[in-house]
């Protein structure tokens, strides 16, 4: 059986993209799984990646309050991307939900088409199942 979806993780929290990126290993050994610090080197990526090899659809779960390349930012710059590069990934928002987290931001976030949804850290099993079903009917 082939790999079904490829993950880029986008935080400026190392421990962050380290909790993410071995929950999504002990799901399933075998995925694609890539983990940025900065936005910025994963817009990279993605441009240089399509160029190379676009077959296997990506889940980008991205942090929205980062240094230097918010999560904002980064969706404005994937936005300018083509057509062809943006259908094969799916922005999701993972971020911390709290009352501190500004309810416009997350009004605003949603506003973008190319993100999908959002989802609260901690990423949980019922959460990725819930969201692979959804990326899955969106396909």
């Amino acid at each position: 059986m082939g790999i079904e979806f490829s993950f880029i993780v986008i935080d400026d929290s190392e421990l962050d993209c380290f909790v993410t990126q071995k929950f999504l290993e002990r799901t399933n050994k075998s995925l694609i799984i890539k983990t940025f610090q900065h936005a910025q080197h994963a817009l990279e990526i993605i441009q240089k990646d399509f160029n190379e090899n676009n077959s296997v659809p990506t889940i980008i779960f991205l942090d929205l309050q980062m240094p230097f390349m918010n999560g904002f930012k980064f969706v404005e710059e994937f936005e300018k991307f083509s057509p062809e590069i943006q259908k094969n990934y799916k922005i999701i928002i993972l971020t911390i939900l709290s009352s501190s987290t500004n309810p416009i931001d997350i009004h605003r976030i949603l506003t973008y088409g190319a993100v999908n949804s959002i989802v609260e850290k901690p990423l949980t099993k019922e959460k990725l199942v819930l969201l692979l079903n959804q990326v899955r009917a969106d396909i």
